[in-house]
């Protein structure tokens, strides 16, 4: 069964999500956003092709927070978000699939370094939450809009959602995102990410996953996804964590 991948190996590789019109839409609106920005080019273009054009120039850092902001509470993120071949695709690992409450569009902008993620587990941030998001049996798609290749793409650990909870360290401007790792990673235990527009990936809530970092590179092409996010509405997960983490999590609590 392919749930068996999810359970066994912490993930599911990349795989083609159908999602029509819902992504199209999506696409429109941060082309309309994004157009002025990029180098000159044909209008008549297909979307895929647009979305994939490098910048100008830097953009503003000011604009980054505008364009996260307009796409991450727009109506066409939330129908992707709540289209029936999203579901489907959590359908794979999950009997009953319910959104959870967070998922975020993600725009990996020319030298905007707030969006390169080290190490980590999703749980890391659930756990200190104080919306009460810990403990349930969830899972990440991280679903790319304008495709992406190895080095603008993410990293994931292989079978290390077997392991405990980590403590995480805090990041500025992020949050718990940086796993306090004790061991060498094996190259050869890292799957490596690229992906065609629609496609995507599939990792359990402990699984160790990381941003690729392009280090001393500034790519001017942009690269967009989103992470969405469904649990299993019977399903609990159980774990054990770090010392050093339940006392954090105490003080939080406090």
């Amino acid at each position: 069964m392919i749930s068996d991948k999810f359970y066994n190996e912490g993930y599911l590789e990349v795989f083609k999500i159908e999602s029509g019109n819902a992504l199209l839409e999506l696409q429109k609106k941060i082309y309309s956003l994004t157009k002025d920005k990029l180098i000159d080019h044909d209008l008549n273009e297909s979307i895929d092709t647009k979305l994939r054009l490098p910048f100008k120039e830097i953009p503003e850092k000011k604009f980054w927070s505008f364009f996260m902001n307009e796409i991450n509470s727009s109506q066409e993120l939330d129908n992707l978000i709540e289209s029936k071949p999203i579901y489907e695709a959590f359908k794979k690992v999950f009997n009953e699939p319910c959104r959870f409450d967070i998922s975020a569009f993600r725009a990996r902008l020319p030298d905007q370094k707030r969006v390169i993620y080290d190490w980590h587990q999703d749980e890391g941030t659930w756990f200190l939450s104080k919306k009460k998001l810990n403990n349930k049996l969830s899972a990440t798609l991280w679903f790319s809009i304008n495709g992406s290749n190895y080095n603008n793409s993410i990293h994931i650990l292989k079978k290390s959602h077997k392991k405990k909870l980590l403590n995480h360290k805090y990041v500025d401007g992020q949050g718990y995102f940086s796993a306090d790792l004790k061991e060498q990673i094996n190259e050869n235990d890292i799957y490596k990410v690229k992906t065609e527009p629609s496609e995507a990936v599939l990792f359990h809530p402990l699984t160790l996953h990381r941003s690729v970092s392009e280090v001393n590179v500034i790519n001017m092409q942009p690269r967009y996804s989103v992470d969405i996010r469904f649990f299993e509405k019977k399903g609990n997960l159980k774990y054990k964590t770090n010392l050093i983490f339940k006392i954090k999590k105490f003080f939080k609590s406090l």
